[in-house]
């Protein structure tokens, strides 16, 4: 019966909490071409009350959606991070105490097309155990069809794959980089019309494939699901 009082006053610690803090915009929709620039997003966040809370916040990229060439990156009342920075650093919590305070995000498609979902998550405590607010970053990075209508035509087949796939309509590409879910380089192939990629040494599951031009810049990002039948 105690525990079931503690975790009932639990609950409602954490409910009041969240119920204090609001952000505008929410969800935050970020939406560029692959070779834009960099696009900075303003956060603005209030809370209700007179409270002082000790934040730490955290990035919650999905492997299967998040490009790994995409630089997501934020400011927050201390310093801005680089690209690679998830969660903030326990020795750099966000003291506050007003009403209002601000975070800046910062997106580069670095020519990468696709979209994602990124939650972001304010907690209070370094140990990202006592969530205080949560809301969401909403990520597309499309070629305009006016561009260059060929790019939509460029596709991986077969897809599923088992043992070798071919890319359809991909005459400018030059090179075909793999990355797994967790955003690491696990082959890279050259190009030519018609070529059979072997992938019958991977694992089974999903991965990215960025296919590059001549000059090493990235024409298209395609997912790749890798049946059984691999290592």
């Amino acid at each position: 019966m105690v525990r079931g009082l503690l975790f009932s006053l639990l609950l409602i610690f954490a409910v009041s909490v969240s119920a204090q803090f609001a952000s505008n915009p929410s969800p935050v929709n970020i939406s560029t071409q692959p070779n834009g620039g960099e696009v900075i997003t303003d956060l603005a966040f209030s809370k209700s009350g007179d409270s002082t809370y000790t934040i730490f916040w955290k990035l919650d990229k999905n492997p299967a959606t998040f490009d790994p060439a995409w630089e997501l990156s934020i400011c927050d009342l201390i310093q801005c991070y680089l690209p690679f920075v998830n969660s903030c650093p326990p020795s750099k919590p966000n003291l506050v105490s007003a009403n209002n305070f601000m975070f800046q995000i910062h997106f580069k498609a670095n020519g990468a097309a696709g979209s994602s979902v990124v939650g972001l998550k304010l907690y209070g405590d370094k140990n990202f155990t006592q969530e205080l607010y949560s809301t969401s970053i909403n990520i597309s990075s499309s070629l305009s069809s006016t561009k260059d209508p060929n790019i939509a035509n460029i596709k991986l087949y077969p897809n599923p794959v088992t043992d070798y796939f071919q890319v359809t309509n991909g005459y400018n590409v030059k090179k075909v980089v793999i990355y797994n879910i967790f955003g690491k380089e696990v082959k890279s192939l050259f190009h030519y019309n018609n070529a059979q990629h072997e992938v019958a040494d991977l694992k089974p599951g999903m991965y990215v494939i960025k296919l590059l031009d001549d000059k090493n810049k990235v024409i298209k990002s395609l997912k790749l699901n890798k049946a059984t039948g691999g290592a």
